[in-house]
């Protein structure tokens, strides 16, 4: 009887085990490079051509399409999905969050691309006082 239930507990546990790897896999399909892959550690130099081209510093593409080319899924639940990217600000943008060469607002406005940044979600300056950096007196 004790063989049995235990032969039967080891099936269940193998069973579970194999519908969460089907339902909730590690790594999506086709990103298992990506996954392998930080760009964000500065310190490792061979990561560098994900972002940018032969001719550094020059980006591989636009600064937006460079980080959604990664990061696509982000943008949907992005705190600050509203935010205009790739547009001009009609406001006062304080010299920490650089705008892009074209004077646009860009992910690595708000964010330190580099990740050399003491604080959380790779900011440019704390969570608390972002929005109120450019946002004064709203």
């Amino acid at each position: 009887m004790r063989k049995r239930f235990a032969a039967f507990c080891i099936f269940g546990v193998l069973i579970a085990a194999v519908a969460v790897m089907a339902f909730f896999p590690a790594v999506a399909e086709g990103q298992e490079e990506r996954a392998r892959t930080n760009p964000h550690d500065f310190l490792s130099k061979n990561y560098c051509g994900v972002c940018h081209s032969e001719d550094m510093p020059k980006l591989t593409n636009d600064p937006v399409s460079t980080c959604t080319k990664c990061h696509q899924g982000n943008m949907v639940d992005h705190p600050v999905q509203r935010h205009p990217l790739g547009k001009k600000p009609g406001i006062n943008v304080p010299g920490a969050l650089p705008l892009s060469a074209g004077g646009e607002i860009v992910c690595h406005t708000c964010h330190d691309n580099h990740n050399t940044s003491k604080f959380g979600k790779m900011l440019r300056v704390d969570f608390f006082r972002l929005c109120v950096s450019c946002h004064v007196g709203y």
